[in-house]
């Protein structure tokens, strides 16, 4: 996926289009710095954010928040080097940056989007395991963390070839690709647009899909009579958390489907470089992907009661209450003993249908205690995906 500069440059042809394109407008150019400067200052800050609190707090330090931060981390990442380094390269009409870094940030481009998409798609199969199979043991730190090793390790060895393959012209100074073959290229555009993209967004659609049908047949299978108050408030948090599930596959596929667009017809219509808002076009789609990274944090940071409590108690401009003094495992229920494992199960557990299960073992910190009652129980399931 080439996120360092829009097309290749590496016919006259293509720079000569450079002097009448739209994108070397003053005012647009303006424009577009603004955007990127916001999305580079939000999108640090919210998932620095969201790093520090779970690094400061252990019992913050489950198995949802570390692929939580795992994604963060993948978002700075993306931050610091897309942001800022794709518009600078086409506004100053070449790259200014040196050979070492000509590799080196479109190969960390790379890997950043494969760890951010697929640690969203790590997030959203826990999530399905968590309630499609809620009997089943929870995931354990120790899986988690192999998990993300081998996210990283699969990002760093598949985006290899693009860092290897950019070279540094003279005396023009552009960045361009190289590569051994057009099927070479080709082949290995066709697998990044599919693993970068296509794979996880069909996995998370999947899976939220599943959940919020999951979701569904809880709420018409409960037992018993209720008043038309409570039967408003259980309709009321089924939609909420449909449009939380809804929201988090929109927003994957509006960030990214654009860009991807874009890329593969770059990739196999070269004259497309010829267009005369191509460029333009780019840095729209380039802009709307990054901005997930500002996104990121409030879908899966801040509408979790813990994190959010964690927020107000580092920032200063949220008032304290007497209730944000740290995380709590569930509703009415505070956890203050991190578990032997560093998996606090209990707080972001999800609660099968029949029956709630808390979890809290004296080895453990797993203790099943089953209550009968299946409004509380379906009631806290649902928060509890909407919150997550």
């Amino acid at each position: 996926m080439n996120t360092t500069a829009p097309g290749n440059w590496n016919d006259n042809s293509s720079r000569s289009t450079t002097d009448t394109d739209v994108i070397t407008n003053g005012t647009v150019q303006l424009i577009f710095s603004v955007l990127y400067v916001s999305i580079f200052v939000l999108g640090v800050f919210g998932n620095a954010l969201v790093c520090f609190v779970v690094v400061r707090n252990r019992q913050m330090q489950n198995v949802t928040n570390l692929f939580i931060t795992n994604l963060a981390i993948s978002d700075v990442l993306l931050c610091v080097l897309a942001v800022p380094f794709t518009p600078l390269y086409t506004f100053l009409g070449g790259w200014i940056f040196g050979k070492t870094l000509c590799h080196l940030v479109p190969y960390a481009q790379g890997v950043s989007v494969y760890t951010s998409t697929l640690t969203l798609m790590s997030i959203a199969i826990d999530r399905f395991m968590v309630i499609i199979h809620p009997f089943r043991p929870r995931m354990k730190i120790e899986v988690c963390l192999t998990v993300i090793f081998g996210i990283w390790t699969v990002a760093l060895l598949v985006t290899l070839p693009y860092g290897l393959y950019m070279h540094l012209e003279e005396p023009y100074t552009y960045c361009e690709e190289h590569w051994p073959s057009e099927q070479f290229r080709k082949i290995f555009s066709s697998v990044t647009s599919i693993l970068q993209f296509a794979l996880p967004f069909n996995v998370i659609a999947f899976c939220y899909t599943r959940v919020s049908i999951k979701l569904s047949d809880r709420a018409r299978s409960k037992p018993g009579t209720k008043s038309n108050k409570r039967e408003e408030a259980d309709r009321e948090r089924k939609k909420r958390t449909n449009r939380m599930l809804i929201a988090m596959v929109t927003i994957f596929g509006v960030s990214w489907l654009p860009l991807n667009i874009v890329n593969v017809v770059d990739d196999f219509y070269p004259p497309a470089n010829d267009w005369t808002y191509y460029r333009l076009c780019f840095f729209m789609t380039h802009c709307l992907a990054m901005s997930s990274t500002c996104y990121n944090p409030f879908l899966y940071a801040w509408l979790n009661d813990n994190f959010r409590k964690e927020f107000k108690q580092v920032l200063p401009f949220f008032p304290r209450t007497v209730d944000d003094h740290g995380p709590t495992s569930t509703e009415g229920f505070r956890n203050d003993k991190p578990c032997s494992n560093g998996n606090n199960t209990l707080q972001d557990s999800l609660l099968p249908s029949q029956a709630q299960i808390r979890v809290a073992n004296l080895e453990s910190c797993e203790l099943i205690v089953l209550e009968t009652t299946a409004t509380n129980a379906s009631r806290e399931l649902e928060d509890s995906v909407t919150r997550r």
